[in-house]
């Protein structure tokens, strides 16, 4: 690969000011902090009491701040008929009156969406809903390499209605800032309706109805959800409308279930936080994809070979929504949708094939391109503060993804920036962020040397003009280390509870463990401390470390990826501390508990903190 590929800017004017820094955590010693308060155990055990559960089940409850037995039910057994009305979300009505209006009258609609999984997933959604009432709807995603993030102008004017007919376009996971091209719209002769889940701006769109639960006024319980969820209620709005007023027979409506698994999929990866709302949909969308999964499921898990126990909320962020998302991030994001909302087994394969072979191609391009971020990330460490900001010629498709390796790696809000390839001399670029750091407050701050910018507290986008980079830079990094409370140069290890390997491994308990799911954003996955343990069989496997612990007479499998450095400590024969997840899977048939080490203290380790 040619040297010049990559061209790093060092940003040399205001790192000797002291502006732009970059720190890293490698090497650094580990600090044990517990995710919560340590549990009251009165309260705790009376919570297992009243439900019948084991007490640890009832510690990570408590842990999660769910104190009472109404409370842990709904959290263990989410339900459908728990979720809010649509309509207390704000312009529901208008939103679902003008979508009704367009059914019965057959109006033409078009569907203009993203190109992520979100708002693939979310276009979707709407095509099959607007299908099974007998509209097909015209459905766009823009090339993120050609058009970008946002409304698209040429869409609108290709798909303007003829003079006097009416006819209808829905956004889908965008539009709360396509002020000037909802007018444009609505001066063609559109009715529009906006549904997006991105901050909103000052000015909104004149739009017919926006459905946008982060708009002033707006009285939904959450404000929480994804695009793809927001789609969700749109639609359990029409029909439960289309029921009540009788329009149609309830028997004949939308069975709107069958579309939970693309409601899980959107909400999933675009990180939403999996709790309250989120947290039923999730668990419902899986209970699709296990019970009676689409064409699209099938066909991913029949190429890539998946486990044969159940999908989890793991499969859909790291096998699932990668490979949804790669077609968007090389231009086509028109392949994944095609996918999605495909009927047919053989041409659902077809397209799969095709969707894995972009996937291979977007990882090839996303680990050349991470080996240089990585080294200029390398080369400015020690230099001095808050942020990353690396400007190269990178691929657009994977600035998000490098984004995120970087900003997880360094444990610092990073911006990638590469050129927009479209206008000369526009910059676009891709942020990650952590906790601590509301990365769109931060971007607000930098208005003025940028074009524009959007999203949320954990990642946004934006574009700016090559001359102010360095501007954008250093008041970015400013900015961050406002909003960083304190910078530790150790790294923060989080346990959730320190139970004794026979409560851990309890029959019961791994019984009910699974009903914690899903896991992810809001609903961590549990980290156990398994204290003073000594492990049987010790090995390493590659660089990997394997052990195997003994607990009420069975045996159990243990690895710890990347850990085979560990072994020095095992290999003492004295007892040590096991930072462990539990995993459960499914082998030939057989279901297995396997425990996934995250790291091996020793004694003196966890002393020195006390």
């Amino acid at each position: 690969m040619a040297e010049q590929r990559y061209r790093f800017i060092t940003f040399s004017k205001f790192i000797k000011c002291g502006f732009f820094v970059n720190t890293t955590i490698q090497n650094s010693c580990y600090r044990l902090r517990r995710r919560s308060a340590v549990p009251d155990e009165e309260a705790c055990a009376r919570l297992a009491g009243e439900l019948c559960i084991p007490r640890l089940l009832s510690v990570l409850l408590w842990q999660r701040g769910i104190t009472s037995a109404g409370e842990a039910a709904t959290f263990l057994q989410p339900r459908l008929a728990d979720l809010p009305s649509p309509f207390a979300m704000k312009d529901m009505d208008r939103a679902v009156a003008l979508v009704v209006q367009a059914i019965q009258e057959q109006w033409p609609v078009c569907i203009h969406g993203d190109y992520d999984v979100d708002g693939v997933s979310s276009s979707a959604l709407l095509a099959l809903f607007f299908q099974s009432m007998g509209i097909q709807p015209v459905c766009y995603q823009p090339d993120r390499l050609l058009n970008g993030y946002g409304v698209q102008e040429e869409f609108i004017r290709q798909n303007a209605p003829p003079a006097g007919r009416p006819s209808l376009f829905i956004t889908v996971d965008c539009g709360i800032s396509a002020v000037n091209e909802v007018r444009l719209a609505r001066d063609l002769g559109f009715r529009v309706i906006i549904t997006d889940h991105h901050e909103t701006p000052t000015r909104l769109p004149e739009a017919d109805a926006i459905l946008n639960p982060k708009q002033q006024g707006c009285r939904f319980p959450s404000q929480e959800l994804a695009g793809v969820g927001v789609v969700f209620f749109l639609t359990l709005g029409i029909r439960s409308h289309l029921v009540e007023q009788g329009l149609i027979a309830k028997e004949k409506a939308p069975n709107l279930k069958q579309f939970m698994d693309l409601v899980a999929l959107g909400t999933v990866a675009d990180v939403m936080p999996v709790t309250g709302i989120n947290r039923i949909l999730i668990r419902a969308g899986l209970e699709v994809m296990n019970t009676r999964p689409g064409p699209w499921v099938s066909a991913l898990k029949q190429l890539n070979t998946m486990h044969e126990g159940p999908l989890t909320s793991e499969d859909i962020s790291y096998r699932l929504a990668p490979r949804i998302n790669a077609p968007g991030r090389l231009g086509k994001p028109e392949v994944a949708f095609s996918l999605l909302i495909c009927s047919d087994a053989d041409e659902a394969l077809r397209l799969a094939r095709v969707v894995e072979e972009m996937n291979q191609e977007r990882r090839r391009i996303e680990n050349e391109s991470l080996e240089f971020v990585t080294d200029e990330c390398e080369r400015q460490t020690g230099i001095g503060i808050q942020g990353i900001v690396v400007y190269g010629d990178f691929h657009p498709g994977v600035i998000g993804i490098i984004a995120s390796r970087v900003a997880e790696r360094y444990q610092r809000p990073v911006f990638i920036l590469t050129d927009d390839g479209c206008e000369i001399n526009r910059i676009k670029g891709s942020g990650r962020s952590v906790d601590g750091v509301n990365l769109y407050e931060a971007l607000e701050g930098c208005a003025d040397t940028l074009i524009q910018f959007g999203g949320h507290r954990m990642a946004a986008g934006l574009t700016l003009t090559r001359e102010n980079i360095a501007a954008f830079a250093q008041r970015f990094n400013y900015i961050v280390a406002l909003q960083m409370t304190e910078h530790r140069e150790e790294h923060e290890f989080i346990v959730d509870c320190s139970p004794t390997a026979e409560e851990m491994l309890d029959e019961g308990f791994l019984t009910q463990y699974p009903n914690l799911e899903p896991f992810g954003n809001g609903n961590p996955e549990p980290v156990f401390l398994l204290e003073r343990s000594m492990v049987r069989n010790p090995g390493t496997i590659k660089n990997h470390l394997k052990y195997n612990l003994e607990v009420n007479g069975r045996t159990f499998r243990a690895i710890g990826f990347g850990l085979a450095d560990k072994m020095e400590k095992i290999i003492r024969h004295e007892p040590v501390h096991l930072a462990v997840k539990i995993k459960n899977s499914v082998f030939r048939g057989v279901k297995r508990t396997e425990l996934h080490t995250l790291e091996v203290f020793q004694e003196q380790e966890l002393a020195d903190q006390e």
